[in-house]
């Protein structure tokens, strides 16, 4: 039942409304009314034999406070399913079913690969199998807004049209590509013209500088520049003219900066636990970073 006060709040009350009694008369006799009673402290609502059009009087009202929750965090997973359902989004009915029929965006074999790719270029971070934007992710979100065709994914859908009608023979596919070699450049364009007016969180700014950058984690050995964390890796700050550099994982295990720091300073690290074997993934053991050796 909808109710409209003061032609301004809706409001929507839900719950059953008896029209006929029926074999509840049978049943219960002259305890029907009770069985009504007792429906409504189950807390199934009856509604009264109101009309379409009906005007009535507020006999009584409150304000309840309460705080809406902001929705899930998405795993790689429910990435990946909404991806592949991406048409659902799409308010145009033909091409929503365009998008549907060639299941969304990307594909089987590429879906998990973009993932993994934002992920690796620091875009985004998985946290307890959950999804966070980093804030060199946060800032193109800045920078591409949320009104651009790149963000939506009709684009997708007419690409898709189009490639099926050329595959039909209905569209000239230099047309195509001409056309998608001037919408490129036209986005670069106005990129760089938007650049003009950007302005981003500072505190964006400052994390994507130290992730690009790098943390300090020591002082090189070979040419004396400082060692700083990449995203994969740890390198010295004097590249290209010094190539030293350590991977973030090791037979399986992750080095952390701490550990690094120590190998730098000290030249060995303390007892590291949890390396693979590489002949059987299943056998683990521990091991001291010495001199960039391990040492059993």
């Amino acid at each position: 039942m909808n109710t409209e006060v003061n032609n301004k709040e809706r409001f929507v009350t839900k719950g059953k409304q008896l029209v006929e009694a029926g074999w509840r008369t049978v049943l219960f006799g002259n305890g029907f009314e009770k069985e009504n009673e007792d429906e409504k402290e189950e807390g199934e609502e009856l509604l009264p034999p109101v009309q379409k059009g009906m005007d009535g009087h507020v006999a009584q009202c409150s304000l309840k406070e309460g705080k809406t929750k902001p929705p899930n965090r998405l795993t790689e997973g429910n990435l990946i399913t909404l991806m592949k359902t991406a048409g659902r989004l799409v308010e145009d009915k033909n091409l929503s079913t365009i998008l549907t029929e060639s299941e969304g965006i990307g594909t089987e074999a590429t879906r998990a690969n973009i993932i993994v790719t934002l992920i690796e270029r620091g875009y985004m971070k998985v946290v307890k199998n959950k999804l966070y934007a980093e804030a060199k992710g946060m800032l193109l979100i800045e920078a591409i807004g949320s009104e651009s065709v790149l963000v939506k994914p009709e684009l997708t859908a007419k690409w898709e049209q189009r490639l099926h009608e050329i595959g039909e023979g209905k569209a000239d596919p230099n047309s195509f590509i001409q056309q998608s070699i001037k919408f490129a450049t036209k986005l670069v364009s106005d990129a760089k013209e938007a650049a003009k007016t950007w302005s981003f969180s500072q505190e964006h700014i400052e994390k994507t500088k130290e992730s690009v950058q790098g943390i300090v984690v020591g002082k090189c050995k070979i040419c004396g520049n400082l060692v700083v964390e990449k995203q994969l890796f740890y390198g010295c700050s004097g590249y290209p003219k010094c190539s030293f550099s350590l991977p973030k994982k090791m037979s399986g295990k992750t080095l952390t900066s701490t550990q690094i720091k120590a190998l730098l300073e000290k030249g060995k690290t303390g007892l590291i636990k949890g390396f693979k074997s590489s002949k059987d993934k299943s056998k683990s053991f521990s091991a001291y970073l010495y001199k960039l050796q391990l040492i059993f």
